[in-house]
């Protein structure tokens, strides 16, 4: 399974409201059409994010599940996201910032069960390598700090770890972030009480802090089966 994400900054002249209004409703119907996504979670915006990371540019990231690279890649070729998701897109996003980010998914906390409509808040963590770093040694040693994170935030109820794909690194271009560490938490008021900087200082050798972001998310679950959990 490929996991991609699109990180998405509002078009300058609409508001935070309009963005996420759109977004989750207009914008969520196209993105139905599509019968190749096996899950499909809008994360908006809800406060800035962790102490020591800048504040992530994006109002949103869509998070996008296929079965195999391929069929990713494909997407830009299937009508169903061409004629009516793509079409949209003007509507509402900055396209000259939009950029995607293709990973492959380590859950280290799996949590319980979580449901279509189940409430929480989530931290979303963009991070960059450090100078020097290959992009295969820092995706190896982001998951094996996996553990690490998750000591660090006790109260997260579901801890992931993301790594860019290899193929997608060339000599022309790479991804915009070389891993992504999600964080859920039951409310907003619970990450504020229960952050931690060590979640930070468990990557703190391996990512540019400069150049990494973050923000707290709400999840608008829209392609969501209720078995999906268990296939993650």
């Amino acid at each position: 399974m490929v996991k991609v994400f699109a990180l998405i900054p509002r078009r300058p002249d609409i508001s935070d409201e309009q963005f996420h209004q759109h977004w989750s409703t207009t914008h969520a119907d196209h993105a139905k059409r599509i019968t190749t996504l096996q899950r499909y979670v809008q994360s908006h915006r809800i406060d800035p994010g962790v102490a020591d990371l800048e504040d992530s540019i994006y109002e949103g990231v869509a998070e996008v599940w296929f079965v195999d690279l391929a069929t990713a890649a494909g997407m830009g070729e299937d009508p169903n996201y061409v004629d009516y998701a793509q079409a949209d897109e003007p509507n509402f996003i900055d396209l000259e910032r939009l950029t995607f980010v293709m990973t492959a998914e380590d859950v280290v906390r799996e949590g319980a069960q979580v449901l279509k409509e189940d409430p929480g808040a989530k931290a979303m963590l963009l991070l960059r390598r450090r100078a020097g770093l290959e992009p295969a040694a820092f995706a190896g040693q982001l998951r094996d700090a996996g553990s690490a994170i998750a000591d660090a935030a006790p109260d997260a109820t579901r801890v992931v770890v993301c790594t860019a794909l290899a193929d997608t690194y060339t000599d022309e271009a790479e991804p915009a972030f070389d891993g992504i560490v999600e964080l859920w938490f039951d409310s907003a008021e619970a990450f504020e009480l229960s952050w931690s900087p060590e979640v930070l200082n468990a990557v703190g050798e391996l990512i540019d802090h400069d150049n990494s972001a973050s923000f707290l998310a709400d999840e608008l679950r829209v392609i969501w089966p209720e078995e999906a959990r268990a296939t993650a």
